[in-house]
Formats: C-alpha cells, structure tokens, sequence
C-alpha cells in the first residue's frame, strides 16, 4: 500500500488529504467545545489562520511528506453526505509516530472514530514502514480511551507529561499492525 493510494474508503467514510476549501470547516470542527477541552493546539483563532494552518499541513504531504518528520493529516469525510466529519493525523513524537484524531460532536456515538483509525493506521504503517503507531489521551478522557480500544490500541501505561500546554496525566497506547489489521 502506499502514499498514492488515497482516498481510502471505508464503510462509512472516507480518508483523503484535506483541500485547502475545507479550511473554515476545519475551524468550525475545531471550535467544538470538545476539542476546546481536549486538544486547545487544534482550535484556530479566526478563518485567517484556519486557511494558513491548513495549506501547511496540505504542504506536508510532500514536504516532509513523512509523519516521522512532520504531520501528515487526512480528512474524514462522510461517504454518503460528503460532509467533512474531522480529521486523523500523524505526527512525530520524539522517536515515535503519533496519531491524533478528532469527529464532529454531531458524528459520535456511531463508531466514525474508531472506523477511520482502524483504516487509517494499516494505511499509514504499511505507506511509511511504521513499526507502531502512538497514541496519547489525557487519562479523563473515558470516550477517546474507548475509540482507541475499539480500534485495537493497547493500553501501554499512565504517565503525567506535558499535554496539549500543560502538564497532565495521560494514557498511552500502542497499535501495531497484526493479520488482521484492515487493509
């Protein structure tokens, strides 16, 4: 599998890189009070800086073009409506690559989360030669531990480090691809 081989469909969605057009969608996501809570770095000022911040990581895809050496984010659309749903991303972290991810507040409870990181990390470990995939949540956060486990990340351990600009305690998993990862 690799970089080219995008846009990956899923039963409910679809992965691809994330359009420049998209950037007011992107900020409207991002100013959800959940990702308000959760990860603050996502949330953009003013469209202004959603647009700037977009072509960045649109620029990404081929500069660096590795998430071993900067982010490489895809959207996640809803196959049926079209609609822009969030995002999952990969991104370096110290020797390791971690994903993010984030759905509509509107979207949850219906497995969007978890469907696009099952699909997302076979994806990304077989594109970019990844031994695991890395993920961190602040500990409180029981529905984001829930979408990770569903997804087939193991709970490694609890650690306090600085998360998101301040120091918390977090929980880290790992994914690594198995047979029976999607492909």
């Amino acid at each position: 599998m690799l970089k080219n081989s995008l846009p990956i469909e899923t039963p409910s969605l679809r992965l691809r890189h994330i359009g420049v057009e998209e950037a007011a969608r992107m900020m409207e996501l991002n100013g959800e009070s959940s990702t308000r809570r959760w990860l603050p770095s996502h949330v953009y000022a003013d469209l202004s800086e959603a647009t700037s911040r977009t072509q960045y990581l649109i620029s990404c895809y081929s500069s660096p073009g590795d998430p071993r050496l900067g982010p490489y984010v895809l959207a996640v659309e809803h196959l049926a409506s079209g609609l822009l749903l969030g995002h999952v991303g990969f991104s370096p972290l110290d020797s390791e690559v971690e994903i993010s991810y984030a759905i509509a507040e509107h979207a949850r409870g219906r497995g969007y989360g978890s469907e696009a990181l099952r699909y997302a990390c076979p994806w990304a470990a077989a594109s970019f030669d990844l031994p695991s995939i890395l993920a961190i949540t602040e500990s409180e956060n029981d529905p984001s531990r829930r979408t990770l486990e569903c997804a087939a990340f193991v709970h490694d351990r609890d650690m306090v480090m600085q998360f998101q600009g301040r120091e918390e305690t977090v929980s880290r998993y790992l994914w690594r691809p198995s047979s029976d990862s999607v492909r």
